[in-house]
């Protein structure tokens, strides 16, 4: 439009402009609606009827024709026909009448009058505008002429444009469209593309094979140009090669049907017989998704073979081509199911569901793992918050079925602070090596990591305050006049405050492990005297309260307030004398917390030097952070001891913890380095110096208890003197003890070599038989503990055998007793995992393995049987000499052992006058010794000195045990300070026996030849220990 366009023409140029426009955006919605409908159904209807290659063709074929006739009608509808539909200003302003009818008749008129003016004027409608009249006033004359012959006048038309271009400057083009064309066309546009988009998200899967059926050029059965309806091939052998992880055997099977049902990653071996004749031969393998894969076969004659993997559930159909390329295939397909390898089941079991675990303890857990193949590997795994770990779980037996076994989880290898929340559980991995591993899992358990000794410090920090309080008050009675009643009133009020705070400190110790009995004991009655006299001066003082006016006589309070000044005074004291004794054993807790980091740490540097296995680098590192964080601890322990108690009881070496640092950091610096031994024996002299400490410390604390509290001292000195007086006397007994076997042990081998020859050719006969029974036993109906019980009684065999031939008859009857204990051992493990489980997929392997170890227990008997009959009794071995001193030594074990049972009863009256736990720890102790004496006392009335010395020896270690336990019981010492203390165990699982590596240990031992004279000895220590 020109710059000489009148507003008339310029609003309607506008109008046709935004009509084409909008008609063109119109079309375009619509189409692409059209368009993404039919690309959403398309697939959708390929993956449901999935069409042969040639009607994938058709249909690509009209979708195509579909989009490219909506494409012409979007063109032409939206395009030419509206161009050509308003390219005249008067089909406009037609239009423009229809969305506004008061502006309709005069603009339509307005146009009709200007195409007429144009046409009067030969220069066009812009110059004729321009020229109506010259400067003389005088038209033109083809003017003049037209204005002649016109019904109307120029003048009138000029006036109806004028009106109708003020009218039309008030109207707006966008105003007369309807805008609900362009929202209901976004709207269906928008629709269809949500539709399409959800179908995309909601099944992209079937939406991507729609589409490949569609466009992905595909050999399917029915593409085929003929479908035999007879059968291909015959004869059909197929050879199943399991995967390598199932330890199954080739499975063969003959002249069947076809259907294959095996594991994921199994080769298939496939022979056949052609039937028809053929130029090529070929396996279309087809999965349920409607993908194929043609595996070419080769034939020999009418021999055909070839082979091909599972990977997926299908089926499978033969194909031949004759020699001008026409291809034929069966029409029944043979079925394959692809069985999918099932993770591991797993049960973990603990002590309770959640636990409250002090971070220096250990915790007992047992677990079950199963699996339909093998297991290869299980993790304990935690979580704390950002915190997480894993814990490799060892396994009695690589890729066994079955698993089973305990854990000893250190709770000093998490390294979380006291109040942290931690979940853990078991994970197991199997040896699926195809489309594994499966992992199995365990239900989740709980625990909270506490910390008694920071709860005991925060006790202590309360004890101090309360006796600043009692100071205090104490203070204010000091100097209280006799007649200034408010003054007493309000202390009185205090002494009450302080009668609370002692019962609320006392209950506080009675839940915390560390507190002593005897301070328990302490704060109660202190409390109670306080109460007691605060009560009385309280009634003294009613008569007076709340009257200012009121006298009382002079000396009402004389003897209340000597008993209260008293009280106080002796509590200040009792107070701060405890309160240094629990700082003192509080610096011992923490060194012995110093010792089982240490300790940790040996074993972690042992296991690295002999497995350089890098995971311990990660838990070498861990335990060196945790011995830092100990040591500072002890240093902030010991800067907050009094220095008057340092300076008066502790040794200056006893505070050099700057030694342990430095000692700490070279082992560090030389584990860096890749120095393992040497970091071992830097470790080994840290641990020296830290013995030092804690005798140091230890006898520090005992100068502090025999200072202030003199009595408690001096009665656990006397315990401790009359232990270790009754240690060194049993330590005697069990020389004489040791002196009377060796004389035994000489005369026993010499009289076994005049019976090896008898007992070689009774016990042939009966280990072959019992070996032979024991064979009987499946291998699959073993649990892990039964087969490593089965192993146990092979090796025991084995040394049967050697010792015989050796002429060791009274160790050769010790190996056949173990033998026939695992052997009665595996029967009772089977019996019970039937009892567990008798559905399990192993029952009838188990039921079999049992029968096989009942009707081996009898032979087992017999050969133990046999065996002592063979070998000689003690008595008959024994010399009028040895036993006349056999019976001097029972008498007086029987002494020692009256002397015990007196130390007994008088520790037990002690009781709560014993410092600490010792009473206690003495009774318990002192008890498993004499149990020890008393069964020495039996073996040598017996006359067998064999089991004589054992027990001496079991007895005297149990004192020597005694007294070391003692001493730490005295100060309370932490549980769980050490790695090697009691772990929190699982209830009622005290029967479960020695952990493998253990038991191997043990018996493997007992190969090696002991020095003269002590097999005996040796084999009943034995025993005991694998019981």
């Amino acid at each position: 439009m020109g710059p000489s366009s009148t507003p008339v023409e310029s609003f309607l140029a506008d109008v046709r402009a935004l009509l084409v426009r909008t008609a063109g955006q119109l079309a375009t919605l619509y189409t692409l609606a059209l368009l993404s409908v039919v690309a959403a159904i398309l697939p959708v209807l390929a993956w449901i009827f999935t069409p042969a290659r040639t009607t994938s063709f058709a249909i690509l074929g009209a979708a195509g024709l579909i989009a490219a006739c909506a494409v012409i009608a979007a063109l032409v509808l939206g395009g030419f026909a509206v161009r050509r539909r308003f390219s005249g200003q008067a089909a406009v302003a037609r239009w423009v009448g229809t969305r506004s009818g008061s502006i309709a008749s005069d603009l339509l008129s307005t146009v009709q009058l200007s195409q007429q003016q144009e046409l009067a004027a030969p220069d066009g409608p812009a110059e004729s505008a321009g020229r109506a009249a010259d400067d003389s006033g005088v038209m033109p004359r083809r003017a003049r002429a037209l204005s002649e012959r016109s019904p109307w006048s120029p003048e009138l038309a000029a006036a109806l444009r004028a009106s109708t271009e003020r009218r039309l400057a008030e109207l707006r083009p966008h105003a007369l469209l309807d805008q609900r064309w362009l929202k209901r066309a976004t709207a269906v546009a928008a629709t269809a593309a949500l539709g399409h988009a959800a179908m995309w998200a909601l099944a992209p899967g079937k939406m991507t094979a729609g589409w490949q059926h569609l466009l992905v050029p595909r050999h399917l059965p029915f593409d085929a140009q003929v479908l035999s309806s007879i059968p291909i091939v015959g004869d059909l052998d197929l050879t199943l090669n399991f995967p390598e992880y199932s330890r199954r055997a080739p499975l063969q099977l003959d002249s069947t049907a076809g259907d294959i049902s095996a594991l994921v990653g199994t080769r298939v071996a496939v022979t056949a017989r052609l039937l028809v004749p053929a130029a090529s031969v070929e396996i279309v393998l087809e999965s349920d998704d409607g993908t194929a894969t043609r595996i070419p076969a080769i034939a020999t004659g009418d021999l055909v073979r070839s082979e091909f993997g599972i990977s997926r559930s299908g089926r499978y159909r033969f194909a031949v081509s004759d020699s001008m390329g026409r291809r034929t295939l069966e029409a029944s397909a043979r079925s394959v199911e692809a069985q999918a390898d099932t993770a591991p089941t797993v049960q973990l079991i603990a002590p309770a569901d959640s636990l409250d675990v002090s971070n220096l303890r250990q915790i007992e857990l047992a677990f079950v793992a199963e699996d339909d193949f093998g297991i290869a590997a299980a993790e304990l795994v935690w979580e704390s918050g950002a915190d997480h770990g894993k814990k490799p779980v060892p396994l009695m037996e690589a890729a066994a079925q079955r698993a089973q076994g305990k854990i000893l989880w250190d709770m000093s290898e998490v390294s979380l602070p006291a109040g942290a929340d931690v979940r853990y559980w078991l994970e197991v991995r199997d040896t699926d090596n195809v489309a594994g591993p499966n992992v199995g899992r365990s239900r989740e358990l709980r625990l909270k990591v506490v910390s008694p000794r920071e709860r005991h410090e925060q006790t202590l920090a309360k004890q101090e305050e309360l006796a600043e309080h009692m100071l205090t008050v104490l203070g204010r009675r000091l100097v209280l006049a006799g007649d200034d009643l408010a003054e007493r009133d309000e202390i009185t009020d205090k002494t009450a405050e302080v009668v609370v705070e002692l019962g609320t400190l006392s209950a506080a110790y009675e839940r915390d492990v560390h507190a002593s009995p005897a301070l328990r004991k302490v704060l109660t009655g202190l409390r109670e005297r306080l109460d007691k006299w605060r009560t009385a001066e309280a009634r003294l003082l009613a008569p007076a309260k709340g009257k200012p006016n009121v006298r009382l006589p002079a000396g009402r309070f004389a003897a209340t307030d000597a008993k209260l000044v008293g009280e106080l005074e002796d509590g200040v004291t009792l107070l701060a004398d405890w309160l240094d004794r629990e700082r003192l054993e509080g610096m011992l807790d923490l060194v012995d917390e110093v010792a089982g980091h240490q300790r940790r740490l040996r074993d972690l540097l042992e296991q690295h030097a002999r497995t350089k296995d890098p995971r311990l680098k990660a838990e070498i590192e861990r335990e060196l952070r945790a011995l830092d964080a100990a040591m500072a601890q002890l240093a902030d322990q010991r800067s907050a001891m009094p220095q008057d108690v340092l300076d008066q009881f502790v040794h200056r070496d006893a505070l050099d913890d700057s030694s342990q640092a430095s000692c700490t950091a070279e082992v560090r610096k030389l584990f860096a380095a890749g120095d393992t031994k040497a970091a071992q024996a830097k470790l080994q002299q840290c641990s020296s110096e830290l013995g030092r400490t804690t005798s140091s410390l230890e006898g520090s604390l005992d100068a502090l208890r025999g200072d202030r509290f003199g009595e408690e001292q001096r009665k656990l000195d006397e315990v401790m003197n009359e232990l270790a007086d009754l240690a060194r006397d049993q330590d005697d007994i069990a020389a004489e003890a040791s002196r009377i076997f060796d004389e035994y042990a000489a005369k026993i081998e010499r009289l076994s070599e005049d019976n090896q020859r008898e007992a070689a050719k009774k016990i042939a006969g009966l280990l072959d038989k019992l070996r032979r029974r024991l064979a009987a036993m499946p291998e699959a109906g073993l649990t892990p503990f039964a087969q490593e019980e089965l192993d146990i009684v092979q090796r025991r065999l084995v040394d049967l055998e050697n010792m015989v031939d050796d002429g060791d008859l009274a160790e050769a009857l010790a190996m056949a007793k173990q033998a026939k204990q695992s052997i009665d051992t595996i029967a009772g493990e089977l019996d019970a995992a039937l009892e567990d489980d008798p559905g399990s997929v192993f029952a009838s392997d188990t039921e079999r393995a049992l029968e096989a170890a009942e009707r081996a227990r009898p032979v087992a008997k017999e050969l133990v049987d046999t065996l002592s009959e063979l070998a000689p009794a003690p008595r008959d071995v024994l010399s009028a000499e040895d036993k006349r001193a056999l019976e001097v030594l029972r008498r007086r074990q029987a002494a020692s052992r009256e002397r015990g049972k007196r130390l007994g009863d008088r520790t037990k009256q002690l009781g709560d006058e014993l410092p600490g736990d010792a009473g206690k720890e003495v009774g318990q102790r002192l008890q498993s010794a004499l149990d020890h004496m008393a069964s020495a006392e039996g073996r040598m009335r017996a006359m067998d000195p064999s089991g004589a010395r054992q027990a001496a020896r079991s007895a005297s270690d149990a004192l020597a045990e005694a007294n070391r336990r003692t001493k730490g019981a005295a100060r309370q010492r932490q549980e769980g300070a050490g790695i090697g203390d009691e772990p929190i165990r699982i209830p009622g699982a005290e029967e479960y026996r020695a952990p493998e590596q253990f038991r191997e240990d043990i018996l493997e031992a007992m190969k090696k030849k002991a020095p003269s004279g002590y097999d005996d000895m040796i084999r009943r220590y034995y025993q005991e220990l694998i019981r």
